[in-house]
């Protein structure tokens, strides 16, 4: 897959870690088809925004649909625990069988 041409988004490929850091988080309501009957739902989502990405500043999204994802960051929701920290983040398998292993130092 090529480069995304606006890039406003986070985009994470099979076994290679992602270093991230994050200004704000939000949970919102997004509409997406579900994977396996393609019809419309509306999901809760966590959101951050993204200041550094592989040590480079940026302002893009991060965007967690998967519940056990989100999980890893509940922690560091309170108070902004996030804020300073660097995580990174590697995405291995497909569909529901993906799983992230988050790392924070």
């Amino acid at each position: 897959m090529s480069e995304p041409v606006l890039g406003n988004y986070v985009q994470l490929s099979e076994d290679i870690p992602k270093r991230l850091r994050f200004s704000r988080h939000a949970i919102e309501a997004k509409t997406i088809p579900d994977p396996m009957t393609k019809a419309l739902k509306v999901v809760r989502v966590l959101v951050f925004g993204v200041i550094e990405e592989d040590g480079i500043p940026v302002d893009k999204v991060y965007s967690v649909t998967s519940e056990k994802h989100a999980q890893q960051f509940a922690p560091y929701l309170i108070g902004q625990g996030y804020l300073g920290r660097l995580f990174t983040i590697t995405m291995r398998g497909r569909g529901y069988l993906r799983e992230y292993t988050t790392m924070v130092s």
